[in-house]
């Protein structure tokens, strides 16, 4: 068996703090006090999960959370994630309505094509569309090329730029998958903030070849693709979770500055008849608090931004 060879030690980012140059320490206990436009201190971030899972879905390199399990055709899982495009999203919709909340769709660029009435109906509420990849099938890994990894970004802000006429500045990876190259072909098609990585409560720089990205906090640990379709949990549960998360971002934002509490939200997972009930008594909780507000994500990064607190 053959020694190590030295230079297997030899690693130029290798120092103290982290061991890339993406983004810089930065400590939320740091963080000066501020509130958000209209004096708000907490903002709620509603991001709408529109996803299609392809009934010949790839097992490789990994099924995302609501990816086929049985053998091909897989009527069951199929008609289960597409009960969410077509039938619960409607209810979300009533309910984000009834409290005036302008939710962020991130969305599979192939629903902009398929359900031309779903994006008519998210666009009649001005709901910002965020790029979620091209469906669920096609994930972002460092199996792919680059070539082909960047003609998938582009496939996914060019329809749904076109589809949609905004101008798409977010993005969220399908099952947040990334490869290294993700947020540097993020940033060269355009997007100015990314929501891939979950390392934090407010937002933070990060840099890419092609100029700096926003990253957004969209939490996995309080999604109810985490809570409900992973972890099996009653609807309950999930209804606890939101909201003792609710009372410790209010509270932080009260005594050490703004916050952002995200609500991330699959219409196949919580629009079910049983659990819509429960979104709607956190919502009615929350919105009337005094200092809560919501916004989209790129109207949090832009608000993130002008404060400059990233130096």
């Amino acid at each position: 068996m053959s020694a190590i060879p030295d230079s297997y030690f030899d690693y130029p980012l290798r120092g103290k703090g982290y061991d890339h140059d993406r983004y810089t320490a930065r400590y939320l206990r740091d963080l000066p006090m501020f509130e958000w436009d209209g004096g708000d201190t907490l903002k709620l971030w509603v991001c709408v999960h529109l996803e299609h899972f392809p009934m010949d879905m790839p097992a490789s390199p990994v099924k995302p959370i609501g990816g086929m399990d049985r053998p091909y055709p897989s009527v069951w899982d199929f008609s289960t994630r597409d009960y969410g495009s077509r039938v619960g999203i409607y209810r979300l919709f009533d309910v984000l309505d009834r409290y005036g909340i302008r939710a962020t769709a991130a969305m599979n660029s192939v629903l902009a094509t398929r359900y031309p009435t779903l994006m008519d109906d998210i666009l009649k509420r001005d709901w910002e569309v965020a790029a979620a990849g091209v469906d669920m099938g096609h994930l972002h890994h460092s199996q792919l090329s680059e070539d082909e990894e960047a003609a998938l970004v582009g496939e996914s802000f060019d329809t749904l730029r076109k589809v949609s006429g905004q101008g798409v500045t977010g993005w969220h990876s399908p099952a947040h998958s990334q490869s290294a190259a993700t947020p540097d072909l993020v940033a060269e098609a355009g997007a100015k903030y990314i929501c891939d990585w979950i390392n934090d409560d407010m937002p933070y720089a990060f840099k890419t070849r092609a100029g700096t990205l926003t990253q957004m906090p969209l939490s996995y640990d309080l999604s109810d693709h985490k809570i409900i379709g992973l972890q099996n949990m009653p609807i309950g549960d999930y209804e606890y979770q939101l909201g003792a998360a609710f009372d410790v971002l209010r509270d932080e934002s009260r005594t050490r500055g703004g916050r952002i509490l995200s609500m991330s939200l699959s219409p196949w997972a919580i629009a079910q008849p049983g659990r819509i009930g429960a979104l709607e008594r956190l919502l009615s909780r929350f919105m009337n608090e005094t200092g809560v507000g919501s916004a989209t994500g790129e109207d949090l990064r832009a608000q993130w931004v002008a404060l400059g607190l990233d130096g």
